[in-house]
């Protein structure tokens, strides 16, 4: 590829496709155009690089025509044995001088039978804004040459006039409000949706618009001022989300500070700013306000504190249940115990089976509490308490419902248990009051990863004598979404609590364990740097990682499982280390391919015969589940029509080959597609609650990288885990708090309060 020196060029542009926009900018391709005499010039091909400095990657649109001024270069390439030359064009400055009339023609497309996208983009450019006026009068004269079908223009005019709002996709259109929020607009406010914006532009932040281009079409479409009361509350309102986005539901004015005044920017007093906005926002109930002990002022969004409030005020009524009302039963808890003790020997044919003291204690706590908790790292024996516990349970006649937040955790949990167990959305999604009943028994596995959103919808559900049992770590990684609750209730002396700390899962002389409590409790191992150790850590540089980490797994690839912090990082990411894998261990020629529904081609799905898979997506009736793990065995020569139904009501599906997952052999389905990926590497996420033989952990300093991380994934292996990458950033990483522990949340204080 040759080019030539910079020049600078002013050019009209129309743009045919976006090759891509993210958070730096977006690159577009186009030609050039004379919007007064109505020419297109796609004699050569212009590229223009517009910076997210220069305009937010959302006003560049396909369709549309752009003044652009900028540095220029020509650029020539081979392209397919041809040679091609193109005008590159780094934008430093890029006017909007026609719109794309990407709503109306988006509209066309969705609603008009025989009308797509091609024959749309043909009316658009043909009358450009006048074709609102066109549809309005039903003229069939002027469309006739592009829409030649009567049948079809009746159709046009019809669901025009029937559904179409002329006024409404011109004013967004106007405003050069983004496609994808101005249709999630018009959805949600319909009619309502020119006067719902032009009283506050801020709205479109409520359908996932950013913060720059909604701040951008406010101030430069509507004319919003700097310092305007709207743009103040949607800016504190806005740091409050960010806020969440890291796991709190609440935050200081002190911590709201810094990013309440970024997001102002080039407001001259953001401190004042603060102030108004906060005074504005608790007259108007857009924010609760509490004050803590520490006399700072504490700010939650309406619905995170409504959620705290009414989780806090369950949890207390469990707690305050007068004795009458306590699941306590005439049960001799002693004698099930030495039972289920007697049958777990006959059936593990051992010669002697027993709980130990803290086991003993955990099924008494759970049989007499309203609500409670049982806490220990991996192979301490929770499992064996809820077996036991079940035993007890029984006598009572009382529905009982165990379940966990992934449907991995939860296919585990009949596995261990024997008994069914639900997802805790499915639960909420299928399991009636009838089913319930008045005083359910509600047993909640992996209880780590409860976030507020998921533990409030299920105490909305649950009847006020319900007896809830959570089941976890709170040293394990936290929750994905917002809010801790496993970690509060664990804190409050009030909630009865016992922790398994005697490791039954593993060899009496591993190290793990040793290794994993003190990764805990803020210490770091003493790490081995022999690679036939159980505890290891292999330093090495940020280029060495995936080549030490590919050596090691090579050793013992089917007892292994790597896990990484992130996906994306390039030195030791679950996509990187899966490319690479896909490359090494996958038989290229057999490779899993599907057909293109859209254009009927035959497309390569990155999978091959031996490559390792995730399933990500639950599927009960084939008992798959998001996390399940396995192998693609065998890809057919050709689809295969199969029957997955029953003889009485059969079920055809085209599969494409077979792969094992947890030991069992399944089709793969057309269907499956897009619920398959590489699973050399998963992320710590993913295993949370599984257990491999050994592991390797690719590590390195990033955001990721704290205290819950290494202990979480050091307890997933069972026989071997070996660090690889950065020692400093771990030793650091366990030496800190957890950022789990620095979440701000409300219900630690709403605890105290209700």
């Amino acid at each position: 590829m040759i080019a030539q020196q910079p020049l600078v060029l002013t050019v009209t542009v129309r743009v045919t496709r976006i090759r891509s926009a993210n958070h730096k900018g977006c690159v577009a391709f186009g030609h050039r155009v004379d919007v007064e005499l109505g020419l297109n010039d796609r004699s050569t091909a212009i590229v223009i690089v517009v910076p997210t400095i220069t305009a937010p990657s959302s006003m560049v649109e396909v369709g549309g025509i752009y003044e652009v001024y900028g540095e220029s270069s020509v650029i020539h390439r081979d392209h397919g044995g041809y040679k091609v030359s193109e005008i590159q064009v780094d934008a430093q400055y890029i006017r909007l001088v026609r719109p794309s009339g990407s709503q109306l023609i988006q509209w066309l497309a969705d609603n008009v039978p025989g009308v797509g996208e091609v024959k749309a983009t043909k009316l658009w450019d043909a009358f450009q804004g006048s074709l609102y006026d066109i549809l309005d009068c039903s003229n069939h004269h002027s469309i006739s040459k592009i829409v030649p079908s009567k049948n079809v223009r009746l159709g046009l005019f019809s669901a025009w006039l029937e559904n179409g709002d002329a006024k409404t996709l011109r004013f967004v259109q106007d405003k050069v409000i983004p496609l994808n929020l101005a249709r999630k607009a018009i959805k949600f406010h319909k009619s309502n949706t020119i006067h719902a914006l032009q009283e506050d532009p801020y709205r479109l932040l409520s359908f996932c618009g950013s913060w720059d281009e909604v701040d951008k079409i406010a101030c430069e479409r509507f004319s919003i001022g700097l310092d305007d009361s709207r743009r103040l509350g949607a800016a504190l309102e806005e740091a409050l989300y960010r806020a969440a986005e890291k796991g709190h539901t609440c935050a200081t004015i002190s911590d709201l500070l810094q990013t309440f005044s970024k997001l102002l920017a080039p407001h001259s007093a953001p401190t004042s700013a603060l102030a108004k906005a906060l005074v504005q926002g608790k007259a108007t109930g857009q924010f609760i306000v509490r004050e803590t002990l520490g006399g700072d002022v504490m700010l939650h969004t309406p619905g995170t504190y409504l959620m705290e409030r009414s989780c806090a005020e369950f949890v207390m009524s469990l707690l305050r249940a007068p004795e009458g009302q306590q699941p306590l039963f005439s049960i001799d808890v002693g004698r099930v115990i030495a039972d289920f003790e007697r049958l777990e020997r006959d059936h593990l044919h051992l010669d002697n089976f027993a709980l130990n003291e803290a086991q003993h204690a955990a099924v008494k706590t759970s049989l007499k509490s309203r609500i409670s908790i049982i806490t220990g790292g991996a192979g301490v024996g929770k499992t064996t308490v809820l077996k036991a516990l079940y035993k007890a349970l029984d006598t009572t006649g009382r529905p009982r419902f165990q379940m966990a937040l992934s449907g991995r955790a939860t296919a585990r949990m009949i596995e261990a248990t024997g008994e069914e167990a639900r997802t805790i959305a499915g639960f909420l999604r299928k399991v009636g009051d009838k089913e319930m009943g008045r005083s359910p028994i509600i047993v909640i596995d992996e209880a780590s990863m409860l976030d507020l959103v998921t533990f409030y919808r299920l105490v909305q559900k649950l009847p006020s004598e319900s007896q809830i049992i959570l089941v976890g770590d709170p040293y394990q990684l936290p929750p994905i979404g917002a809010g801790l609750i496993l970690h509060v209730l664990c804190g409050m002396a009030a909630v009865p609590t016992t922790e398994l700390v005697e490791v039954k899962r593993q060899a009496e002389d591993s190290s793990i364990p040793l290794a994993s409590r003190q990764i805990r409790d803020g210490q770091c191992p003493i790490f081995s740097s022999d690679e036939r150790d159980d505890v290891v850590f292999l330093p090495c540089s940020h280029d060495q990682i995936i080549p030490t980490v590919l050596r090691l797994y090579e050793r013992d690839s089917e007892n292994t499982q790597i896990l990484s912090a992130t996906r994306s990082c390039r030195f030791a990411g679950v996509d990187a280390l899966n490319r690479i894998c896909h490359v090494q261990y996958g038989d290229h020629t057999r490779q899993l391919l599907v057909e293109n529904q859209e254009t009927g081609e035959i497309e390569a799905t990155g999978l091959s015969v031996g490559d390792l898979l995730m399933y990500t997506a639950n599927d009960w009736a084939r008992n798959l589940q998001n996390g399940s793990l396995g192998k693609l065995d065998e890809v057919f020569d050709k689809p295969r029509s199969v029957d997955l139904g029953t003889e009485d009501k059969p079920y055809f599906c085209t599969a494409l080959g077979m792969a094992t997952f947890e030991g069992v052999q399944h089709y793969i389905l057309n269907t499956d597609i897009d619920s398959l990926e590489l699973a050399y590497s998963i992320t710590v996420h993913k295993a949370q609650g599984s257990q491999f033989r050994r592991v390797i952990i690719p590590v390195r300093k990033s955001r990721i990288l704290d205290r819950t991380f290494v202990y979480t994934a050091a307890t997933r292996a069972q026989a071997q885990v070996v660090f690889v990458g950065d020692l400093d950033a771990v030793k650091e990483a366990i030496a800190l708090p957890p950022k789990a522990f620095s979440r701000q949340v409300g219900l630690r204080a709403l605890l105290e309060t209700v």
